[in-house]
């Protein structure tokens, strides 16, 4: 018995035309994204991993120095490791950031009266400009006239405790800027967590409740494992942001008092853009980024052990 014969396909020559400018259209259409990633992103990359192996001022053409900026940096410079201080200091905001974010959600997500104004309300900080903020909080930080020191003052508490300089003492710089940076991302946060919340499964609440389970009970063993991958998300968006925080220092305190506030951004800002030093800037930022790349590695590896996803 002959095993049956496949006809070959041939395409005309429309079909293969047709195929070709599909082909024209759509390479066309991914070359405007393509080339900006090109030059706005992979070329400045490439181009800041090459110059923190020189010496360049943006005004003579660059020298090559090979290590001496990563020299300089970790074991000359003790301004980096302070700014490095300083960041990981600020980075305490994080969890308490997240706390608090996960108690505003949970609150929002109650059916009460006005719980969607009250979502407004949180949010709106979300979507002021970052210089707007600063402003607004320098008049609250204000040693003579803020509304923090007044709100000590009406309290009744002691005179030194309610003439506080926030932003111009050593010790009460960076919690202050903490304060204002949990302030500002709280709202995301809680809005991110409510969408969350609203997507927990009612019949694994109606399971525990017919366990006898109660309400601590049902947020450990409901709410919290239906979050975590929620929790992962925010925590490693806002380490990868807090490794960038600039505009709010850079305008309430300019990094003083005494580089008491100086975070890693403004330390590269300074070294390219005032002093002039694009080779040790670039060294600098990839010092920055090795170390976000290495945090958030970290935080994958560990994630295995306290995030659940749904199967």
């Amino acid at each position: 018995m002959n095993a049956p014969t496949v006809e070959p396909v041939v395409r005309s020559s429309n079909e293969s035309r047709l195929s070709r400018i599909d082909t024209f259209w759509g390479y066309l259409f991914i070359a405007a994204p393509l080339l900006g990633f090109i030059i706005f992103a992979a070329g400045p990359l490439v181009a800041s991993l090459v110059l923190g192996f020189m010496r360049w001022d943006a005004l003579r053409s660059p020298r090559w120095t090979g290590l001496d900026n990563w020299r300089e940096m970790l074991f000359g410079d003790p301004l980096v490791w302070t700014a490095m201080y300083n960041t990981a200091f600020l980075l305490l905001g994080v969890p308490i950031s997240l706390a608090l974010a996960l108690v505003v959600s949970l609150l929002m997500n109650q059916s009460v009266f006005g719980a969607r104004a009250f979502r407004v309300i949180y949010y709106l900080p979300n979507i002021l400009p970052l210089a707007a903020l600063a402003l607004i909080w320098l008049w609250i930080f204000n040693p003579d006239f803020g509304l923090l020191n007044y709100s000590l003052r009406t309290l009744g508490l002691p005179v030194e405790w309610t003439r506080i300089n926030w932003l111009q003492d050593r010790q009460t710089v960076k919690p202050a800027l903490i304060i204002m940076g949990v302030w500002a991302g709280l709202g995301f946060q809680a809005l991110i967590y409510l969408a969350a919340l609203q997507g927990v499964r009612r019949d694994l609440y109606e399971a525990a409740e017919v366990d006898g389970a109660g309400l601590w009970a049902k947020f450990w063993g409901v709410t919290w494992p239906a979050l975590t991958p929620t929790t992962f998300f925010l925590l490693v968006t806002s380490l990868i942001g807090g490794f960038q925080t600039f505009v709010q220092p850079y305008i309430m305190t300019r990094g003083g008092p005494q580089y008491a506030s100086t975070t890693l951004v403004m330390l590269i800002w300074q070294n390219a853009f005032r002093d002039l030093q694009m080779g040790y800037a670039s060294a600098q930022a990839w010092l920055v980024g090795v170390v976000i790349i290495a945090i958030t590695a970290l935080n994958f590896a560990l994630a295995r052990r306290w995030v659940f996803y749904e199967a």
